[in-house]
């Protein structure tokens, strides 16, 4: 086979038994590389669509850039705040305040009244609910979840909730009457069976399905000791997470 000389300054370094820097070397000049700092690496991370990377990549992207306040990404984050991801646009904002209280008050303004005081609760005062990056951040230290990927857990981020029980307070968990599974972030649970008690949950505890026959009423309760933030998860979304992640799945099976 006869080859041009131009065909074989790119196909020899291809097929000549080379390491992969002498490659590299002998077919950079036919094809340039873009020369990329640390900042411009971050730059392309965040700004392209999820058919390239995804949300929970993005979120750690834009978390990191509000943690180290790099001030060149202020509109790249102000343009996140409008992202139709909750995770994207509330992380963004969260690290916009970092960078700027100034610019954070200005710009959230523009989201609407309602979705404003949530942001402020969560990200300013602390007394709303924690954003959905911390609630991932908490899952992943949880026992079950471990080894599960980042981008799942966002997932099972997205369908939780988190309730405030009183100290003394009691929910039921019998199957029929509770379509949540729960997990206790801070505060403690007695686990009644019958009016036994059978366990005690505490910190990072899961609680799964409470099945019991049919007839019997309020078998399986749960009664706090003192106050105690829960998370909550429905049972049937959390099903279809199971069905589509086989790891989760794998993790779920071998926890209970």
């Amino acid at each position: 086979v006869f080859l041009s000389d131009q065909l074989k300054q790119r196909v020899i370094p291809v097929l000549d038994d080379l390491t992969d820097n002498e490659r590299i070397s002998r077919l950079e000049d036919i094809y340039p590389r873009v020369r990329l700092d640390s900042k411009l690496v971050l730059k392309f991370l965040i700004n392209r669509d999820f058919t390239q990377t995804n949300r929970w990549t993005k979120a750690c992207i834009i978390y990191q850039i509000g943690l180290l306040k790099i001030n060149d990404f202020e509109m790249d984050l102000i343009a996140h705040l409008f992202n139709p991801d909750d995770l994207v646009s509330e992380i963004s904002a969260w690290s916009l305040h970092q960078l700027s209280p100034e610019a954070y008050q200005e710009n959230t303004r523009r989201l609407g009244v309602a979705k404003k005081r949530k942001l402020d609760y969560s990200i300013i005062q602390k007394e709303g609910k924690e954003m959905l990056f911390e609630r991932i951040h908490f899952l992943s230290k949880i026992e079950l979840f471990q080894e599960v990927p980042g981008i799942v857990l966002s997932y099972i981020a997205d369908i939780s909730d988190e309730i405030v029980v009183k100290e003394g307070e009691v929910i039921v968990l019998d199957d029929q009457q509770n379509d949540y599974f729960y997990l206790v972030v801070s505060g403690n649970l007695e686990l009644f069976k019958g009016g036994e008690l059978m366990a005690f949950y505490g910190e990072g505890q899961f609680i799964g399905e409470m099945i019991v026959k049919e007839g019997f009423a309020n078998f399986n309760r749960a009664r706090t000791t003192r106050d105690s933030l829960l998370m909550k998860f429905d049972k049937n979304q959390f099903y279809e997470l199971l069905s589509d992640h086989v790891k989760l799945a794998d993790q779920f099976i071998a926890y209970i």
